[in-house]
C-alpha cells in the first residue's frame, strides 16, 4: 500500500504551526476594517435612511409616543449585517460608525443587538390667539 500523505504528516509533527492561537495572541484588525456598529443616539435624528439602504434589514426602528414627543429605538442586529457601510456612509448626522472590533464570538444572540433610544421632541404648541396673519395689500 501506498500512503503518500505518511511523509507531510511527520514533516508536520515538527513544523511550527501556520495558524495563531486566537484568542490568545492578540490580533488588531487592519486600517480601514469595518466591524460591529457603533450607534451614537444622541446624533439621530429618526430619518430612517439607514433603514432604506440597508439591504439584508439589519436595521429596525420602533417608536413609542410620550409626554414629551416620540421614543425612537433604534436596533441594529450583527447577525444579519453584511458590514457593507451603507448605513453609515447615508446617515446624514454620522450617528452610525463602523468599529474595528472583529471579535463577535457570541453563545446568545442577544449579544449580537445594537441599540439606542432617543426622544424626538414635538415642536412647541402655539397659543391660539398668537397666530397673526399679515396681508400684503
Amino acid at each position: 500500500m501506498n500512503f503518500p500523505f505518511v511523509k507531510e504528516a511527520v514533516n508536520s509533527l515538527f513544523k511550527k504551526p501556520s495558524t495563531e492561537r486566537y484568542p490568545f495572541v492578540k490580533k488588531e484588525a487592519p486600517l480601514g476594517y469595518r466591524g460591529r456598529i457603533l450607534f451614537k443616539s444622541d446624533k439621530c435624528i429618526g430619518c430612517g435612511m439607514c433603514i432604506r439602504v440597508c439591504a439584508p434589514g439589519a436595521i429596525t426602528k420602533s417608536t413609542k409616543k410620550t409626554d414629551d414627543g416620540e421614543e425612537i429605538t433604534m436596533n441594529f442586529f450583527m447577525g444579519r449585517c453584511t458590514f457593507c457601510q451603507m448605513c453609515a456612509d447615508f446617515c446624514p448626522r454620522g450617528a452610525i460608525e463602523l468599529t474595528n472590533e472583529f471579535s463577535m464570538i457570541t453563545e446568545d444572540k442577544s449579544n449580537l443587538n445594537v441599540s439606542g433610544t432617543f426622544i424626538k421632541k414635538l415642536p412647541p404648541k402655539q397659543q391660539a390667539g398668537s397666530q397673526t396673519i399679515s396681508k400684503q395689500v
